[in-house]
């Protein structure tokens, strides 16, 4: 019976163990998901979206845009991102990339990095318009598309 009472209570420390390493890795997380302000670039990311479905559904009124808006938090963003950072990052891993960020140089990537995926995605917006229209105009060509 001390045997069992021995494994139990060797099972519990290291359950306890664990749950304040899963704490502290979580606690990482948000710690890194604040830096680099990734709840407020998902919200930002949101609004915009919200913003384009406003003006394509203006059926709808105002209010429930309004509404909609109101209902994405930062906080419930970081929540939701918390255990994807979880499931493919090692707690080293999260103490690494706060260390990154921390410094000049992870600074400059925060602050470039937005711009530098906008003008990305104009970019890419811009290519693909090219490559439609290059398509198009070969399959006029051919004559599988009807000419204009």
């Amino acid at each position: 019976m001390k045997r069992f009472y021995i494994f139990v209570l060797a099972l519990l420390v290291s359950c306890t163990s664990v749950f304040a390493q899963d704490n502290a890795k979580t606690k990482d997380i948000k710690a890194l998901l604040s830096l680099t302000k990734a709840g407020e670039l998902g919200l930002s990311a949101i609004k915009t979206n919200l913003d384009a479905m406003r003006k394509t559904n203006s059926s709808l009124p105002a209010e429930v845009w309004d509404e909609f808006e109101k209902a994405f938090t930062v906080e419930d963003i970081v929540n939701l991102a918390t255990p994807v950072y979880d499931k493919h990052f090692t707690h080293q891993e999260i103490k690494d990339m706060i260390a990154l960020y921390k410094t000049p140089l992870g600074q400059k990537m925060l602050e470039k990095t937005p711009l530098v995926m906008q003008e990305s995605m104009q970019k890419g917006q811009q290519y693909g318009q090219e490559v439609a229209m290059r398509v198009l105009q070969r399959m006029q060509a051919e004559g599988k598309l009807p000419q204009n």
